[in-house]
């Protein structure tokens, strides 16, 4: 197993937590669905250019039609869900059902590569996914309205669901298929092409010219958005696949202290209480699960 590709896993980790602060004046100009394919678009190139045009000769088939399309699906289905949440607290719900990833990709892991865990597994997923729900909702979710807004806007939780899913197969999938160094480019670019078909059929095309800020924006975010996503793949082939799905947990949680630093606005009061449960769930999905050597 590969230290440095377990270092890589939560080097993607700390870089999507950026992504919430750094994209909100680009969204603002491009439209969510805009902005999403112009930050896959760079990001696709960048990584050409780092890496080199895939091989995909090389390839299997499981891993270029099968991974290929749930990396896809997983980009194009949440963010159908997001653009189709009603109101803001049915948005929440929906990213906090993105965040079962992390659990999904632990449990994947047991049968399809061979990992055995000890039982306090489940105890330490419901425990981080507490956590992640009581800091993401300020410790107000509630129940009922959650089943009463699935049932006013079912398609958009379901496709929220399955781009979890997909996420989370992927990220296992990918150890077992992928041969030498995959084929990410392609993955981006299809992913980015998705987007900008979607643009103007659930969002807008921009109008305006992007300013220098939003370029260099673009810019950053295409950056980090190919590095994190190298450092994902590298962690999930050669990596200690257990050890970064328990850190994932951490996302959202360093997402609001990176947007409450950047934008200014302290986290409310369910921060550290779900920050400690994240810890405690994470730790013990950690010691819970070995892989078979």
């Amino acid at each position: 197993m590969n230290k440095l590709a377990t270092l890589c896993g939560i080097v993607a980790i700390l870089l999507w937590s950026m992504s919430v602060a750094l994209t909100r004046s680009l969204s603002e100009v491009l439209g969510p669905f805009g902005a999403g394919a112009a930050i896959y678009s760079v990001s696709a190139i960048l990584v050409v250019l780092a890496t080199g045009l895939p091989n995909i000769r090389q390839q299997r088939a499981a891993y270029l039609w099968g991974c290929g399309s749930l990396f896809v699906i997983y980009m194009v289905c949440f963010a159908l869900a997001i653009g189709m949440a009603a109101s803001r607290q049915q948005t929440l719900e929906i990213g906090l059902i993105n965040y079962l990833w992390p659990s999904l990709t632990l449990l994947f892991a047991l049968p399809l590569l061979k990992i055995s865990a000890r039982w306090w597994l489940w105890a330490g997923i419901i425990l981080a996914f507490s956590g992640v729900i009581w800091v993401v909702s300020g410790g107000s979710l509630s129940l009922s309205n959650f089943i009463s807004n699935v049932g006013t806007n079912p398609l958009a939780y379901l496709l929220a669901t399955i781009a979890a899913i997909a996420w989370a197969l992927y990220s296992n999938l990918v150890r077992i298929y992928c041969q030498g160094k995959g084929v990410l480019p392609l993955f981006l670019f299809v992913t980015a092409l998705c987007l900008w078909i979607m643009t103007p059929i659930f969002s807008h095309l921009p109008t305006e010219m992007l300013s220098q800020g939003a370029l260099l924006e673009l810019l950053l975010m295409g950056s980090t958005t190919a590095v994190a996503y190298l450092c994902w793949d590298m962690a999930m082939r050669k990596g200690n696949v257990t050890l970064v799905a328990a850190l994932s947990y951490f996302t959202p949680l360093f997402s609001i202290a990176i947007a409450s630093l950047w934008l200014n606005t302290p986290p409310s009061g369910a921060f550290w209480p779900g920050v400690g449960l994240v810890v405690i769930g994470s730790l013990l999905c950690w010691s819970a699960s070995r892989e078979k050597a």
